[in-house]
């Protein structure tokens, strides 16, 4: 080959990279992109208008300007690396650029021979190329490209030593540009690998440091041999209690869902029906706690068309379901209250012209035979009446008293009432009460909560046990909490706790926690049931405006 096809490979090779490189800066805007272009179109200008010149004429001036257009050629190239790599650029490559261009410039105006003015010149390009190398090599980004691209700049630092030697050697000059020029375009080919597989590699750790910090859980589920998860994001451990690591299968997923929905999530992960989409379920924290959640999930299908995969998302909606359950409770209460309101008086009306007839009725000689069945009708008539008085409670439009009141004197107020029902059923009653500032309540009523709440802590308790009351307070809420030492509340029967006429007492009417639902909202705070094997503690919160 000869020396002027090789020194075109050269140059060819050079622009590649400038081509590369600037096509990169104009799609990516990367600065370091823009630096390594610079530094190409240096080369490039350098090696096109004046190295021929040099060969022909190796002029000091000549000289100088080459010396200096390499040694800030070799500067971008470093600066640009050094960026890329996300560090910062040492001062000393400023002063060795520096006192390398005086020294070989002194040398050129000297008029030494070409080979001294330019052996520091070299000496500090080789370096260059070898320190962007081994930057590359050194960087952290998966895949061949920081390999391919480190390596070939390695050697162009290496081959750059040597070219100095070996130039006067006539065969070796086309050889040596050649290597020059294929290291070049190895390099070209390199950087663009390099910096997609940066991208990639940038992209990947975006999107898992998204699924690394939001609130859902984010899953992969692998279909093939062997099957499993592949990935569970950590939110899994606010989800259930459990780490992700503890999750390595479907049957590590169904030992905490609930035993009615493992159905469905074994079939989901089957993949019965082929199908993703929105599925509800409830699983149980790793505190005892019932979790809502709701899952959707995509399908991926290999080339013969089954299932290889399911990635999906699992969101926490228990706050959502709890407040639609508020809302579905709130509104049967309010069909329930527009009822009384519309009719409890009717039938009041006529029950007090009956019972006013029977009472006169039950006076007169002739009926004395009679009297029990007149008792009898008359204890009915009676209990109607209270049911009605209890419907009329559920009314949103009740007038209420609400004033200022504290909490502890209304509790201590009912409290020998309380204390007659619970000695009645061989049950301690035990008062914890903290000093709650005072706070807007409605008298009768938080005395009618407090009897319908207690007489279901002492029905539940038919074999004796502890009832509680207490009292705290905080910053921002008053707090009421009676407590029991029952069975607990079924969870069917939870989940429908409020419900008008819903009972599991033998003659009750249903309407007692209807009612201390109506009255909590009427008060503008929030009941909540903590319920177990060790018994049931019902707490309102009121706020203190």
């Amino acid at each position: 080959m000869s020396l002027d096809t090789a020194i075109m490979t050269n140059i060819i090779a050079t622009f590649l990279m400038v081509f590369a490189y600037s096509y990169l800066y104009l799609q990516y805007r990367h600065a370091y992109l823009a630096k390594w272009a610079a530094a190409f179109i240096i080369l490039a200008f350098r090696q096109l208008f004046l190295d021929s010149l040099l060969f022909k004429s190796p002029l000091s001036g000549l000289i100088v300007t080459c010396l200096l257009l390499s040694s800030i050629y070799s500067l971008l190239l470093v600066s640009g690396t050094v960026d890329f790599a996300g560090r910062r650029l040492s001062r000393w490559w400023f002063a060795a650029a520096f006192i390398v261009f005086i020294d070989s410039s002194a040398a050129a105006f000297d008029h030494l021979p070409f080979q001294l003015c330019a052996l520091f010149e070299v000496i500090f390009i080789g370096a260059a190329y070898i320190a962007t190398g081994w930057m590359f090599w050194n960087a952290d980004i998966r895949g061949a490209g920081k390999y391919l691209t480190g390596g070939a700049f390695i050697l162009l630092g290496i081959h750059n030593f040597d070219m100095l030697l070996l130039f006067p050697v006539v065969w070796f000059a086309p050889l040596g540009f050649l290597i020059e020029g294929l290291l070049k375009f190895v390099v070209a080919f390199g950087i663009i690998l390099v910096f997609f597989e940066k991208a990639k590699n940038e992209l990947e750790k975006y999107y898992q440091l998204l699924a690394e910090n939001t609130v859902d859980v984010v899953y992969r589920y692998k279909f093939t041999e062997p099957a499993g998860f592949e990935y569970i994001s950590p939110a899994v451990k606010q989800l259930t209690g459990y780490e992700a690591g503890d999750f390595k299968s479907i049957r590590d997923i169904l030992h905490v869902i609930h035993p009615e929905d493992r159905r469905r999530i074994s079939e989901l992960f089957g993949v019965l029906s082929n199908t993703g989409g929105y599925v509800s379920f409830r699983l149980r924290h790793k505190n005892g706690e019932l979790v809502w959640a709701e899952q959707k999930s995509s399908l991926f299908f290999n080339s013969d068309g089954k299932p290889a995969s399911m990635d999906g998302i699992v969101r926490d909606v228990t706050k959502r379901v709890l407040l639609e359950q508020d809302v579905a409770r709130l509104d049967r209460l309010n069909i329930a209250g527009q009822m009384a309101a519309n009719l409890a008086h009717e039938v009041r009306n006529p029950l007090t012209t009956v019972r006013g007839y029977l009472q006169l009725m039950g006076t007169r000689q002739e009926f004395q035979h009679f009297k029990g069945q007149f008792i009898m009708l008359l204890e009915e008539l009676d209990r109607t009446n209270g049911i009605i008085t209890e419907y009329l409670s559920l009314s949103k439009d009740k007038m209420v008293d609400i004033k200022r009141r504290s909490l502890n004197d209304i509790i201590s107020a009912i409290y020998p009432l309380i204390q007659t029902d619970a000695a009645a059923s061989n049950i301690e009653v035990r008062l914890n009460l903290a000093n709650p500032p005072e706070i807007f309540l409605d008298d009768k009523e938080i005395k009618q909560l407090l009897l319908n709440l207690t007489r279901n802590a002492i029905a539940a308790m038919p074999d004796g046990g502890l009832l509680e009351i207490e009292t705290a307070a905080d910053d921002a809420e008053v707090s009421l909490t009676v407590r029991d030492q029952g069975p607990g509340i079924a969870q069917e029967v939870l989940q429908n706790l409020g419900k008008p006429f819903l009972t599991t007492k033998e003659g009750g009417t249903g309407l007692g926690l209807a009612i201390c639902y109506r009255i909590v909202s009427r008060h503008n705070a929030k009941l909540s049931i903590a319920t177990g094997q060790s018994g049931t503690a019902i707490s309102i919160r009121f706020r203190k405006r």
